[in-house]
């Protein structure tokens, strides 16, 4: 038993290297527990807040630049794919001579509401994907720099999954003629 936790520190240590990026460290650490330290060089809160603003902006602050503009580039490409089928279902709106959408009992009037509707649902859809990647960066961002922070209290030494400690130690002991001092050894384990 005092092996495999030996060697399940010994490994995690060998497996934190200076310059590692977010795709490996998010095999190795669990941003559930993460303790915030004063010295931790990102702010999950910041970080989440950054992408809300600009998706991918989280990311790109936690030195995960790559992640951040394929992030960035994934909205823009739900953008243009709504603004393509927006584009295909206003198409299918009829206009008056001055360019102006016409309203019957305050519903737009279609030319062939048949044709509009896929256009309609796809816009919906994309709307609905959008509003969920949206979130997901949003949350995407404050775990990175999480995970981001763990490493950093790793390499700093700040922080370790495990510790122990072998010492000698001399325990007293009940005998039949009283008390006896025994001498031993003390493993000490701090998770």
């Amino acid at each position: 038993m005092l092996a495999a936790v030996v060697l399940t520190a010994t490994t995690l240590s060998a497996q934190i290297v200076p310059g590692m990026k977010y795709r490996d460290l998010k095999n190795i650490y669990n941003p559930r527990q993460y303790v915030r330290n004063a010295a931790d060089p990102y702010s999950k809160g910041w970080s989440a807040v950054a992408s809300a603003v600009v998706p991918g902006l989280g990311q790109m602050i936690c030195k995960e630049t790559g992640r951040g503009i394929g992030i960035l580039a994934g909205d823009v490409a739900l953008g243009v794919a709504g603004h393509v089928c927006a584009s295909k279902f206003t198409d299918y709106l009829a206009k008056d001579a001055n360019g102006k959408y016409v309203k019957e009992n305050g519903d737009f009037v279609y030319m062939d509401e048949k044709a509009a509707k896929p256009w309609g649902y796809a816009v919906l859809g994309i709307l609905a994907v959008d509003l969920g990647y949206y979130i997901w960066n949003i949350c995407d961002a404050s775990r990175v720099a999480k995970v981001k922070n763990m490493y950093y209290q790793d390499l700093q030494g700040k922080q370790r999954p495990m510790g122990f400690n072998l010492y000698p130690s001399v325990s007293p002991v009940m005998t039949a003629d009283g008390t006896a001092a025994v001498a031993g050894m003390t493993l000490s384990m701090k998770f």
